[in-house]
């Protein structure tokens, strides 16, 4: 047999190659941020452990600054600022404490990190629902502040919405991301404050000052509003960016 009908004869038997198989599409960032703030939205509704820990933990503070303190409507102008966003910060910190404590056992982080999505996508949907968390519990909070330190009536309460708003997305930010930073840590309740509240020194100063402005009724609080609103753009920037950063350092 000739060598070039030998060889056709060969191809002509030989079954043909399989086709690759199309590359999976990467999920888009968006896609990623919902899921991952829905997925932990529900699990903390179904459960309510986190909820019920840091209502406790609001309302606590709350009454025992009741107490501690003559319910006046003076009182509340000179310190009612400080004594909400105390308040604030215990319950807030029990939220951003718990964002990544799922993802700490049986290396569920790794297995996040080692998937398509988007490192950023993934931060941001664990910001978005830990600041949900923390607004629902304010929601609760503040009512109960106002009817106990005798709220003046002069108090513009759309401006103390707008510093809650502003505050909760300040501390979210941040938090959010030295709790993925202090994942694996041995003191993680202990290491999280430490590190957060230092760099949130001038966002706090000014929720306080804000809220106290509001409280009064009269007053400016525009310069407050904007350093709080340059912060929460610069850190929020800062936590997308180094996110590929903190999440490899897990």
């Amino acid at each position: 047999m000739k060598p070039g009908v030998h060889t056709a004869s060969a191809l002509a038997g030989r079954a043909p190659a399989p086709a690759a198989a199309p590359a999976r599409p990467r999920p888009s960032a968006w896609r990623v941020l919902w899921a991952t703030a829905r997925r932990d939205l529900r699990l903390e509704l179904r459960e309510r452990d986190a909820a019920n820990a840091m209502l406790f933990y609001g309302l606590l503070v709350i009454v025992i600054f009741s107490f501690a303190f003559t319910a006046e409507a003076q009182l509340t102008l000179r310190v009612g600022g400080g004594l909400l966003w105390v308040a604030f910060l215990f319950a807030g910190l029990l939220a951003l404490d718990r964002a990544f404590l799922r993802e700490a056992a049986n290396d569920c982080l790794a297995g996040l990190i080692a998937s398509p999505a988007p490192r950023a996508a993934l931060l941001a949907g664990k910001f978005a629902a830990t600041a949900a968390m923390m607004l629902m519990v304010e929601a609760v909070l503040l009512p109960l502040f106002a009817v106990i330190f005798n709220a003046p009536p002069a108090a513009r309460w759309g401006g103390i919405v707008l510093t809650v708003l502003l505050g909760t997305w300040a501390l979210a930010a941040n938090g959010t991301y030295f709790s993925a930073l202090g994942t694996h840590a041995r003191q993680r309740t202990l290491l999280l404050p430490l590190l957060l509240l230092p760099v949130a020194v001038p966002a706090i100063i000014a929720m306080v000052q804000a809220t106290q402005v509001f409280l009064a009724g009269s007053g400016g609080a525009e310069f407050w509003l904007k350093l709080l609103l340059g912060y929460d753009v610069i850190f929020t920037a800062l936590g997308v960016v180094l996110a590929d950063a903190v999440l490899e350092a897990e």
